[in-house]
């Protein structure tokens, strides 16, 4: 009995002990037999494309080839893969299209290059760790190019560069015309001033001479009159001098009454433009001060975030560690299979139609003027500001939606937008209007309103943009919806205008304020209170923001 339990555990032992020398090898052991692939580099030539692979030794490599789509397929034995390898890099270049990198096996990384170009694979010794595996693509020498090397960023600062010395080269002609017509104008008014003094000065003396006609003819009956009845005709004479001269200074006072008047007027506009310019400061100066504490706050948040997510972060990568070691011990013996070309293929006709779609995708933040407790400009009949944008508004976010876009509407119906209601002072209400564009990303913004002016006369449609804006698009924005605008309404053009307005100033993308018309003018005031007048409106405005993403 002794003898069996003995023999039973000897054979015991020898089964674990078996089983021990079978475990599988840790592959931190694996790996420091074979080759480490940490990084590659791609470089361009003139037909030619160098492709440098950096190993940590020299391996052993094979290469083959196959059709449909043609590919090089080259595999290096004992080596390992770096997770932090690109596994996909598209070529710019004719002699090839793509690269696809992967751990084929545990002990082999296969490199898929679609081309079908001569080739030549060698090694160098040097380079950041010891090896470099070179793949030549094409038949000429390989000759590096600089301009093909540049990338798509450097590429793109150029461009704005270039786009920006444009830009300013146009602001400053039109700044010269502007000045030029402005000159023009000034020496027109003092040429029909100087002209209508002129006439004036003629007709007083034909005056004046008409009247020393009438009163020599006068004196000349008075004196035929006079040796008749001398001393009534002295006395009528008296009393006539009386009533002129008293006519003559009724007229002085009169005139006198008017020059004062006129002054006063003067100034008082000017006292309230001054007014109206020192809100303006005021206001500009508080927008300032609550923009720094806001940025402050925001700074200050986004740094706690940070700092929060980092943690979080942290803790999840060391979960993760964890768990892939878990995995790592229960898997090393399971054949891993990668799908090395998946491509999903897009025809010819989806690309023709996405390109017809300019408006698809794009965010649209449509801001109708005033609402609520603020009714904007009143016209001569009593049409509301407020309710003339918000028509037009709708109305443009269906002919906008119906070509794909994204339409934001700051409100949609007769309400403020601002949490506070009627209680939210100016800038909160027009900060509310910026804060929507902003939390929403979009590509563009446009605020809607209708012009007034104290003189009923003024009529046409005005673009407005700020000039200091860091997007530099909002010029070509106002211009394209304003000139489509004049088009449909056939209102006169009052051109395309730098301003300050907040909504246009606190937006980060292109961003106008428009002018349809003048609610003040009687006609502009019938036509966009019309049904088909808000219908032109709002496809001028879509037609223009067609002409700009077009």
């Amino acid at each position: 009995m002794i003898k069996k339990f003995i023999l039973l555990s000897l054979l015991v032992l020898f089964a674990v002990t078996q089983m021990a020398s079978a475990a599988p090898q840790p592959f931190s052991e694996r790996k420091a037999n074979l080759a480490e692939f940490h990084a590659i580099r791609v470089g361009y030539g003139l037909g030619t494309v160098r492709i440098v692979l950096d190993l940590t030794k020299q391996v052993e490599f094979k290469e083959s080839y196959v059709e449909n789509p043609s590919r090089m397929i080259v595999d290096l034995k004992n080596t390992w893969l770096n997770p932090t390898v690109q596994r996909d890099i598209p070529l710019k270049s004719t002699v090839g299209k793509r690269i696809r990198i992967a751990q084929f096996d545990p002990s082999t990384v296969r490199i898929v290059i679609e081309s079908m170009a001569e080739t030549k694979l060698f090694f160098l010794p040097g380079g950041r760790s010891g090896q470099r595996l070179i793949i030549d693509l094409g038949s000429a020498e390989f000759k590096e190019e600089p301009e093909l090397n540049k990338t798509d960023e450097q590429r793109e600062r150029e461009l704005q560069a270039q786009r920006e010395r444009e830009l300013q080269e146009q602001r400053e002609r039109e700044l010269q015309a502007q000045r030029e017509r402005e000159q023009e104008i000034q020496d027109e008014r003092e040429r029909e001033l100087q002209r209508r003094e002129q006439e004036l000065e003629q007709r007083e003396r034909a005056q004046r001479e008409r009247e020393l006609q009438a009163e020599r003819e006068r004196l000349e009956k008075e004196q035929r009159e006079r040796e008749i009845q001398a001393q009534r005709d002295r006395e009528k004479e008296i009393q006539a001098q009386r009533e002129r001269e008293k006519e003559l200074e009724e007229r002085e006072r009169e005139l006198e009454k008017r020059e004062k008047k006129e002054r006063e007027r003067l100034e008082k506009e000017q006292r309230e433009r001054e007014v109206k310019e020192q809100r303006e400061r005021d206001r500009e100066r508080l927008e300032k001060e609550k923009r720094e504490k806001k940025e402050r706050e925001r700074l200050e948040k986004e740094q706690r975030e940070r700092e929060k997510k980092e943690r979080k972060e942290r803790e999840r990568l060391e979960k993760e560690q964890r768990e892939r070691e878990k995995r790592e011990g229960k898997d090393k013996d399971k054949p891993k299979e990668q799908d090395n070309e998946v491509n999903q293929p897009v025809t010819e006709l989806d690309e023709d139609l996405q390109s017809l779609m300019t408006l698809k995708g794009k965010i649209i933040v449509i801001d109708p003027g005033h609402g609520g407790n603020d009714a904007g400009a009143i016209g001569p009949t009593g049409v509301m500001e407020k309710n003339v944008t918000l028509k037009v508004s709708l109305e443009l976010r269906k002919l906008l939606e119906a070509e794909g876009a994204q339409v934001i509407m700051t409100r949609y119906d007769d309400s403020t937008v601002s949490a506070k209601g009627a209680k939210a002072s100016d800038i909160e209400e027009l900060g509310a209007r910026c804060d929507v564009a902003n939390r929403a990303g979009a590509d563009i913004f446009i605020s809607i309103h209708a012009d007034s002016f104290t003189r009923p006369e003024a009529r046409g449609t005005t673009g407005y943009y700020y000039s200091k804006s860091t997007t530099g698009r909002g010029q070509k924005l106002a211009d394209c919806i304003r000139r489509n605008l004049v088009e449909q309404l056939g209102t006169p053009s009052r051109g395309t205008q730098p301003c300050n307005f907040y909504v246009v100033k606190n937006t980060d993308m292109p961003a106008t304020l428009i002018e349809l018309g003048f609610i003040s003018n009687k006609e502009e005031e019938k036509l966009l209170d019309s049904a088909d007048g808000v219908k032109r409106a709002a496809q001028g405005i879509f037609d223009g923001i067609e002409d700009y993403f077009g």
